[in-house]
């Protein structure tokens, strides 16, 4: 009983201070909000760290929420030992959390989240210049291809033009080769010709030689006697 009246005086502790800041404010020094602007309720205030486990002993400083603290111990009646900047002090356990508040979450949500969105808006960006120069090399792919295409057509014509030159070549070394032997038998020929005119002009010289000496011998052997003169004729 006695630790949930310490619970409900500590829950007094903000509107009190609220309070004492509002009454230690000069009217001058509060701004008048404007007619049918939009306000919201503030989440900070502040927890009071005291020299001993009660509500009885003395604030030494205000700690704001969300300050990070070093937890020493907690008592049997609620109240945790603390070190905060080599201070030590005392405040209720139940004003301590095993996390950070919401507000510094959400701003290291918040710092999460815009990185994220910046990574994706780089990825995006990326994205668009990938896409762009996949539009260009598929443009320039079926370029190639064409071009490929192309070329294999006229490898293929300059193929057949080369087969066929291949063959012509070949043609045209036999029919080389048969001229060669026609000019070496040509040749052959011409000289058995020009020898068999040589034998054929020494036969006929030889022929036409013995022909002549016949006659000669002929001639001398068988000579027609003249008819002699009488003496009375003249």
């Amino acid at each position: 009983m006695k630790r949930s009246n310490s619970y409900k005086s500590l829950a007094l502790i903000p509107a009190l201070l609220i309070g004492a800041v509002v009454t230690a404010t000069p009217a001058s020094a509060v701004e008048t909000p404007a007619t049918g602007s939009t306000r919201y309720i503030t989440d900070t205030f502040e927890v009071p760290m005291r020299t001993g486990a009660s509500h009885k002993h003395r604030i030494t400083r205000m700690l704001k929420s969300g300050t990070s603290v070093k937890l020493l111990e907690v008592d049997e009646s609620g109240w945790a030992k603390i070190e905060y900047r080599n201070s030590i002090g005392w405040m209720p356990s139940s004003m301590l959390e095993n996390q950070p508040i919401a507000k510094d979450r959400l701003e290291v949500q918040i710092k999460k989240t815009t990185s994220v969105e910046a990574k994706y808006n780089d990825l995006k960006q990326e994205l668009t210049t990938l896409q762009t120069r996949f539009n260009e090399t598929s443009s320039e792919l079926k370029t190639v291809k064409q071009e490929k295409f192309e070329t294999t057509q006229e490898l293929t014509r300059l193929k057949e033009i080369s087969s066929n030159a291949v063959q012509l070549d070949q043609q045209n070394q036999e029919m080389k080769a048969r001229l060669s032997r026609l000019e070496d038998e040509n040749a052959i020929m011409r000289e058995q010709i020009d020898q068999s005119e040589d034998a054929i002009k020494r036969q006929w010289f030889l022929t036409g030689g013995g022909v002549l000496l016949l006659g000669l011998l002929l001639g001398r052997f068988f000579r027609v006697p003249k008819k002699r003169q009488k003496w009375g004729e003249i």
